[in-house]
């Protein structure tokens, strides 16, 4: 098995990605007063979290306000493709694949009402979500098995074979960030730190090879995060 210990927040691109979300993080929240404000009505918010596309991640968020304050989110997602280095370090093998999906819903905080147009969903906030996610991996190893021989009968091999597990993750994360206008009035850049908490069931029990590091699939207990969402004010 092939062990990565790279560290993908310690890489040069990664410092670099950083650096441009900190700076356009700055500059939104300057942009808040000298920008043509969004309509009072302002209460829906679509976006994509460009940070889990790392993770071959698909991810949709709704925000609806409810009041100047107070939000709803919903943010269903589907994952495909292959087992990333940046979501498995400790344990996976490079043509190892996943697929599945699943979703986070819940609420925000606006620390700050400034009771001006253009405010709506934006500011600095905190929010606490519950998350759920259902995958399939799979991979292929060594291992003995029966094979069909040529005569028809069955004879026990030793060669690479796929090998399957389901992981089930459940749980829920306390978020902090800011979310502000960017370059145009209704585009949102939302970037913040998630704090989890997770528990993982895999249908390879302790044998699973996805449990070794907290950004394992099948790793249960804390973990962190980062989120950089970007969208557009529809209402």
């Amino acid at each position: 098995m092939r062990r990565s210990g790279r560290n993908w927040l310690a890489a040069p691109w990664a410092a670099g990605v950083w650096v441009l979300v900190l700076g356009l993080m700055l500059r939104a929240g300057t942009a808040q007063a000298q920008l043509a404000p969004a309509p009072d009505s302002a209460r829906l918010a679509l976006k994509v979290d460009v940070a889990r596309l790392f993770y071959n991640t698909y991810e949709l968020e709704a925000e609806y306000g409810l009041t100047p304050r107070l939000s709803l989110l919903l943010a269903p997602h589907l994952r495909g493709g292959r087992v990333s280095g940046l979501v498995s370090r400790a344990a996976y093998e490079a043509g190892d694949q996943v697929s599945g999906f699943g979703g986070r819903g819940g609420g925000r905080y606006y620390f700050w009402d400034k009771g001006t147009e253009g405010t709506q969903l934006a500011g600095w906030y905190a929010g606490l979500r519950a998350d759920y996610e259902r995958l399939r991996l799979r991979r292929d190893v060594e291992g003995w098995g029966e094979d069909l021989a040529a005569d028809g009968l069955r004879y026990v091999t030793f060669r690479r074979r796929q090998s399957a597990e389901t992981i089930r993750r459940g749980g829920g994360a306390l978020s902090l960030g800011f979310q502000g206008q960017v370059l145009f009035p209704r585009l949102r850049l939302d970037a913040g730190p998630s704090l989890h908490y997770r528990r993982s069931r895999s249908s390879a029990g302790d044998a699973s090879s996805y449990r070794t590091a907290r950004t394992d699939f099948a790793h249960s207990g804390v973990s962190w995060s980062l989120h950089v969402g970007l969208g557009f004010v529809l209402k």
